[in-house]
């Protein structure tokens, strides 16, 4: 029997890209090898969590980053996700394959569409309009259905709390990230219609979203008590000091204290990992896939699409990810570093939609903002924290003007 069977449902229009990344793969619009990214990645960001609140996380500085997880870190992590919640592991001291397997059959698939100029179904994407830029076609899929199975890859003998940490990993990924390009902008989100299997509690859509995280938080805190990976000696929890987290994790970690009062966090608080529940019907993903551009934001919120808004009069848009330039203009990065995703991840359902931020110090150390001129911005792990207050007070008027309620949802 299989540890569970999901039965899927696109909620919002799919890019999802092939060997010419503008063509949809009319065979394999979901890859299972896709799947498998998200679900490693939630399940990182959820072992490291518990190892940060453990004070088993720090990081080291970097020569082009603020602060990264040591090697040390890095292969504790790696060894966790990969042998004790048994999602693979390949490294120096030996290799064991992914106890789970991810197979995906679609069902029922719509001809791919031809996206230009921005638009998806009568709906202006600013993700939509950076990739149709010199009259280029994007294709993408606006309706899909797919069968989702994770069985039994390898023997692994993994205790019943290991596997639902594992499985809790991919159920939060499904429900808090995305699919494709524009995956962490509410495209490509999947709706679990229907679910079959020992483990499919962990995957109804009608539980709040605050009691799966407990829950799933509560298996991997379990699984890693008993790993045998763990250092004896741990240092004070992170957090206490306003040391943010050298990458993301899901820690309720606070660092209220650490905004500057001049800015304040309209949410009342803010921790290492947070999630707002957004509710607001079919123009939630038309209204907040565009807030990330500035015209956007200074049109629902001053009424002009030309006005600086608070994120470019402090120069800190680049908290909503990097590199953000057109034209010659914005944010450049300085250093090797290439990108830095977004910490806001939008995910868009049918029935209810969420953002997850993350506050961590995986940030480049210094950027360059070129317009009529240039200016060097040297990034701080304070800077960080009231850029993401700066962000998150801007998002909570914007939806608001919008008509979209938004309430904290976790911790």
């Amino acid at each position: 029997m299989a540890y569970v069977e999901l039965d899927v449902e696109l909620a919002t229009p799919l890019l999802a890209g092939s060997a010419n990344p503008n063509e949809v793969d009319r065979d394999y619009p979901i890859r299972p090898s896709e799947v498998k990214g998200l679900w490693r990645w939630w399940a990182r960001a959820l072992v490291a969590g518990a190892l940060f609140e453990q004070g088993l996380l720090h990081g080291v500085p970097d020569r082009d980053i603020l602060r990264r997880p040591s090697d040390r870190e890095a292969e504790l992590i790696s060894k966790i996700v990969g042998l004790d919640l048994g999602l693979g592991y390949a490294g120096e001291e030996g290799s064991r394959a992914s106890c789970f397997r991810v197979s995906v059959d679609i069902t029922e698939a719509a001809q791919p569409r031809v996206a230009s100029g921005g638009l998806i179904g009568g709906i202006n994407l600013q993700r939509v309009r950076l990739l149709t830029l010199g009259r280029r076609q994007v294709e993408y899929v606006d309706r899909l259905r797919a069968h989702i199975t994770i069985n039994e890859h390898i023997p692994c003998n993994l205790d019943d709390n290991a596997v639902k940490a594992a499985l809790g990993s991919l159920s939060l990924a499904l429900r808090l990230s995305c699919l494709g390009k524009g995956g962490r902008r509410g495209l490509g989100c999947l709706d679990v219609r229907s679910v079959n299997g020992r483990y499919s509690s962990l995957f109804d859509s009608r539980r709040s979203i605050n009691e799966l995280i407990n829950e799933v938080v509560k298996y991997v805190k379990n699984t890693i008590s008993k790993s045998e990976y763990l250092p004896r000696r741990a240092q004070a929890m992170g957090g206490r000091d306003c040391g943010l987290p050298p990458m993301p994790v899901i820690s309720k970690a606070e660092y209220t204290k650490c905004v500057n009062r001049d800015i304040g966090c309209k949410l009342g608080k803010l921790y290492a990992f947070q999630v707002l529940e957004l509710s607001g019907g079919s123009r939630v993903l038309g209204a907040l896939h565009n807030f990330f551009l500035r015209p956007e934001r200074a049109r629902v919120l001053m009424g002009n699409p030309t006005v600086n808004d608070k994120l470019r009069n402090r120069l800190a848009a680049w908290i909503l990810g990097l590199p953000r330039e057109q034209r010659g203009t914005g944010y450049e990065i300085t250093s090797d570093v290439s990108r830095r995703a977004s910490p806001m991840i939008l995910a868009v359902h049918s029935n209810q939609s969420y953002l997850s931020v993350f506050l961590s110090a995986d940030w480049p150390r210094e950027l360059t903002w070129r317009d009529a001129g240039s200016q060097r911005i040297t990034i701080s792990e304070s800077l960080v924290v009231d850029a993401i207050c700066i962000a998150l007070n801007e998002f909570l008027d914007y939806a608001g003007k919008q008509g979209i309620r938004v309430k904290p949802a976790w911790p």
